[in-house]
């Protein structure tokens, strides 16, 4: 015993019973009732969205012998035949496995041929864009000349993919997803005539699982029906392995606040209970997606249930855009297409998420490259801690080595022999890691710092790196920036210090790389990979 699939059985049969693509219907049904029906259509879009389906009532318009304002009666023996796919004046023809050639001119060869039954003889060229190229310049002429009884549509999820010249000689019509209220209507409307019971929840959420086709919605409604006899929402997320949005909601949760301990542990306890990772993955996107959407003032525009918008709401007033923006970009780029059952994926995800810095590969150790030795020219003194860091100066020109001089006194430790960080600036580089000022992270210019020296109310902070100084500095020199930092200070250091910024000196009494590292032949050593292991520079 066989039976037709819901996709099949409730396919729409008047333009009025389509769902989503009025845009269409309204050209579709004047076209007809003012006889002025084009020779060539293209449909396109995604599948599910009726393209097809709107094939076959154009077909069946264009023959009906009482029409109902453009509409097909479906009582007349076309409009029934058609119904029945018995109508030999319509004919189907599948492009993807009939893409030569010699299928082509099978068609072709038979299109003057006047209608048997019908008015008009229609050809719906479904999968058009797989046709090969000779296939295509085959049809060219007669698709732009076809016989006066011909009518082709063709139908494509690919448009792009189709030669320009066939585009040019079609009327073109764009399908749209579905949206979700117009598939749970017509899932609504299906359960009312199986008489199956149906929670508006449970519809909903294969509606959202459907992403606007029809046609899978409608599969996965039967799947539940032979499975539970009625429509419930346990019973959808139990068979298409669609998790609790609770699950995926927690994922976030850790992932927006830093915590990757807390995120494994939930990702390992969601995959333990059965959750399929494809739909988890896929959620915790939807809901990283929403937070995106939120925090830039559209979050009128997401479709979701109130319980959620107020968790999305609440996330995304509390978490920094950046991060948000970095769970969105790593989770996209998860593959879970090679190994489904493994997590590994969606972990790394979540690790690199929580990271503050990006994760650097180490490259291969290249042979050591000995600079020649030249004469050292000694730095002068760095700033002095009460000085501020734009004070800092250039070297003097070298000295007479004739002239004995003592070395400067270096400014700050030198990175190597660095102390301990103060309490609480750990504490204080975490809570600035989500703040961003103008340009840079405050955080992760902190955590450039290698040594801090609290001096009554004044603080200062040695850098090994000039540019680490000079972006710390840029962003101080901004008022807001300031005072973000000395809010944080205060709060985590229990005073809001004076900030001196100054640069750290090698052992030899050098800020920055020695003149030797910096000549042009070292220079263009480290571009080849080579690396310095000892400055012999006197």
């Amino acid at each position: 015993m066989t039976s037709l699939v819901y996709s099949r059985k409730w396919r729409p049969q008047r333009f009025s019973d389509l769902t989503g693509q009025e845009h269409v219907v309204t050209t579709l049904r004047h076209a007809v009732a003012q006889q002025r029906v084009g020779h060539a259509y293209l449909f396109c879009g995604p599948r599910g969205t009726g393209k097809t389906t709107t094939g076959r009532l154009l077909a069946k318009a264009v023959n009906c012998r009482q029409p109902d304002d453009g509409d097909p009666c479906d009582v007349c023996p076309t409009c029934v035949a058609v119904t029945a796919g018995n109508l030999l004046d319509v004919i189907e023809f599948d492009a993807a496995s009939h893409r030569r050639i010699d299928d082509m001119r099978s068609i072709l060869d038979r299109v003057n041929f006047s209608p048997g039954e019908g008015d008009r003889k229609v050809y719906i060229v479904d999968e058009v864009h797989m046709l090969t190229t000779e296939a295509a310049n085959a049809f060219l002429k007669t698709l732009e000349e076809p016989p006066a009884h011909a009518l082709f549509v063709l139908c494509t999820t690919e448009p792009f993919k189709l030669p320009p010249t066939i585009v040019s000689r079609c009327q073109r019509f764009d399908f749209r997803r579905i949206p979700l209220t117009g598939i749970v209507s017509r899932l609504d409307h299906v359960c009312r005539e199986e008489g199956v019971a149906a929670d508006q929840a449970a519809l909903q959420a294969l509606a959202r699982n459907a992403a606007g086709s029809l046609r899978d919605a409608e599969n996965m409604l039967e799947q539940v029906v032979v499975s539970y006899g009625s429509v419930t929402l346990d019973g959808v997320l139990e068979l298409l392995g669609i998790g609790d949005t609770g699950q995926s909601m927690e994922l976030v949760q850790c992932l927006l606040a830093g915590n990757s301990a807390s995120a494994l542990g939930a990702l390992n306890r969601a995959v333990w209970e059965g959750a399929d990772l494809r739909q988890l993955h896929r959620q915790t996107l939807e809901l990283l997606r929403a937070v995106m959407v939120h925090q830039w003032g559209a979050g009128e525009s997401l479709d979701l249930p109130a319980d959620v918008m107020t968790e999305v709401s609440s996330l995304a007033s509390k978490t920094d855009s950046d991060r948000v923006a970095k769970a969105l970009r790593l989770f996209a780029n998860a593959d879970l297409r090679r190994d489904a059952p493994s997590p590994l994926p969606l972990e790394l995800a979540m690790v690199e998420t929580c990271l503050d810095t990006p994760v650097v590969t180490a490259a291969p150790v290249p042979p050591p490259v000995r600079p020649q030795p030249q004469r050292r020219t000694p730095a002068p003194q760095a700033a002095s801690p009460r000085q501020p860091a734009r004070s800092v100066s250039e070297p003097p020109p070298p000295r007479n080595d004739a002239v004995p001089s003592p070395s400067p006194a270096p400014s700050a430790p030198a990175a190597s022999m660095a102390a301990p960080p103060i309490d609480g600036w750990d504490a204080l580089v975490k809570a600035l890691s989500r703040a961003k000022g103008r340009r840079f992270n405050f955080g992760a210019l902190l955590r450039a710092c290698k040594e801090q020296t609290p001096t009554g109310d004044q603080l200062t902070l040695s850098f090994a790196h000039k540019s680490h100084l000079e972006r710390l500095q840029e962003e101080l020199d901004d008022p807001q920036g300031m005072r973000t930092v000395r809010a944080a200070l205060q709060e985590h250091l229990g005073t809001a210090y004076e900030l001196n910024l100054v640069l750290t000196e090698d052992s030899n009494g050098r800020n920055g790389p020695s003149p030797a590292t910096e000549s042009p032949l070292v220079r263009y050593a480290k571009n080849l990979g080579a690396r310095i292991v000892e400055d012999q520079t006197q």
